[in-house]
């Protein structure tokens, strides 16, 4: 039966970094275990590996540090490529937003330019209201009051 301890334990009982001992443990040297709330090890398999080490390094420890190497890099250029794609995303909504304030600033102009006009509008209501069609209607009226009825004379209002 495997007697487990955490990789603190490990690091103060053999004296190698944590680090080092998680890249060992990532490179699957020795049984781990991702518990709550340290990783623990085999330590049984984990002081095999180390009298292993102590023999010196393997081409086949090489490989397997490299291949962990070229796994890591894949997964750093996966991230800046997804950056990369996140950053374009960003600029585009920068992009869009500044498009929409500019809209915005122009509508905000074009309603304040609409309500100068509303108040000049309200400013001369009854001079615009009184124009020369109806001042002329009402000529029109007192001239011939008795040729047309009074229904002929609503039909041109």
């Amino acid at each position: 039966m495997p007697k487990w301890i955490s990789v603190e334990e490990a690091t103060a009982k053999y004296g190698f970094n944590k680090e080092v001992i998680l890249l060992w443990a990532e490179m699957k040297r020795f049984p781990v275990s991702y518990g709550e709330p340290t990783p623990t090890v085999d330590e049984e398999s984990f002081q095999e590996f180390l009298s292993r080490m102590k023999r010196g390094i393997t081409s086949e420890y090489i490989d397997t540090l490299e291949e962990l190497y070229i796994q890591k890099t894949r997964v750093c250029d996966m991230y800046a490529e997804i950056i990369g794609a996140q950053d374009k995303e960003l600029l585009q909504l920068r992009e869009k937003i500044a498009s929409i304030e500019q809209i915005q600033a122009a509508m905000k102009m074009q309603n304040n330019r609409i309500q100068d006009c509303r108040k000049v509008f309200e400013e001369y209501e009854a001079i615009f209201h009184d124009s020369w069609a109806a001042r002329l209607r009402r000529s029109l009226k007192r001239l011939l009051p008795y040729r047309m009825s009074s229904k002929h004379w609503d039909d041109l209002e």
